[in-house]
Parts: C-alpha cells; structure tokens; sequence
C-alpha cells in the first residue's frame, strides 16, 4: 500500500479487514508498514535480519516487547532507550539510576544485576508535563503540532534527536524553550545488555487479555 496516498491507504486497510473477516481464511501480509501490521493482523512476526525477533498479538508485543529491536519498531514514535545503572533488586522489581535520579521498575528481578549497565525504555505517548518517579528538563530543538498532539524532539547530552515525548496538542511549548517532563515507573520498560528485556508486571484484566490474544476473545 505504500504507493497510495494518505487517506487511500487507510481506506484499503479497512477494506482488507473486512475482507479477511467475510472469507475467514488465513491470510499472510509482508509490510514494512508498522502501523499496517498493527490495525491488520492478528499475530504478528517481527523479523530482524532473517531471524524471529518475536511473534505475538499486536498489543503484546505493543505491552511486552522481547527485546530492544521489537520495542523500538512497535510504536511511533519509537521508544525512549536511556541508559541506567542497576543499584539494586527487591522483591518489587528493579531498582535504576539515571543521572543520581533512582526509580524502582516493576519488572520480574534478575540475580546478579547490581553494578550492571541496563537500559531504560518508556514510549513517547507515555511521557507527561511535569513530575513524576523520573523527571527530566529538556529543551526541545523540533517541535511537531498534529492537532490532538504536540510531538518534542530532544537531543540529550548534544547528540542526536534521542529522546521523544508526545504531549497534548493544547499545550504552549516551543521549540529551544526548556519543558520539565516526568516518566512513571509503572510505563518504563527495561533491557539487559544483550537487549533482551525484562518480564513486565503488567496488570491485565480478562477483557485486556482478550485484546493481547484474539483467540481467547
């Protein structure tokens, strides 16, 4: 579908929807098209260089990404990875630093993680005006008005635009002017060094779940 226009593309997404529901067959859809595979399929297949990098229903791999690869093409805009120092582990989860700010993340704890390198995740949709377990200023060098949101790209430590936030479209921030923006524990992700993440402690409702496997709908 990458040839048609905007809103042709959306179109034929809902015109292929419809048609897989009417002929209950299985169908196969190759895309590069995140947002294609996300409003279209059931299951998904991540693939990275010719190898599975997971397989799951749209939201699950949207929630509990196996790793960094799949967490930061599910998504758009791509995931905030940040960099932290694991300082401890409790029962409760996983305890971080970033910059001598210590957040406690809800993940299943791992032996041997203290001293070690990690990396933090937490999506741009999930980063709020304000403060929160983690807080960061930042100032913006691009801003992106698109109406219901407002989208700040920032350059961290000067390089590149390496963190992301997507924030009501109604607020007043402009681009070089610093903004405090907050990250809850409760949305942050975590990634060991090879890049393979941490079990999330996502809570989940019969009816959530029913989202996370259409077959159990």
């Amino acid at each position: 579908l990458s040839n048609l226009d905007a809103a042709l593309r959306a179109d034929m997404r809902i015109e292929l929807a419809k048609l897989h529901r009417q002929l209950k067959a299985t169908m196969i859809y190759v895309t590069h098209d995140q947002v294609e595979a996300m409003t279209m399929a059931d299951r998904i297949v991540v693939l990275n260089a010719g190898e599975i990098a997971q397989t799951g229903a749209p939201l699950e791999l949207y929630h509990k990404p196996a790793n960094m690869f799949v967490a930061g093409f599910i998504g758009h805009p791509k995931m905030n990875f940040l960099p932290v120092a694991c300082t401890g582990v409790t029962d409760a989860g996983v305890e971080v630093d970033y910059k001598g700010q210590t957040i406690l993340v809800p993940v299943v704890p791992r032996a041997g993680m203290a001293g070690r390198t990690l990396t933090l995740g937490v999506r741009p949709e999930h980063v709020q005006m304000g403060a929160a377990d983690l807080t960061l200023t930042v100032t913006p060098s691009v801003i992106e008005r698109l109406g219901a949101h407002t989208v700040a790209y920032v350059a961290l430590d000067g390089e590149g635009e390496n963190y992301c936030a997507m924030l009501p479209g109604t607020l007043a921030i402009r681009a070089d002017e610093p903004i405090r923006t907050g990250i809850r524990a409760v949305n942050c992700h975590l990634f060991d060094e090879n890049g393979t993440a941490f079990e999330r402690r996502v809570e989940m409702t019969d009816i959530d779940m029913a989202l996370f496997d259409p077959a159990a709908a």
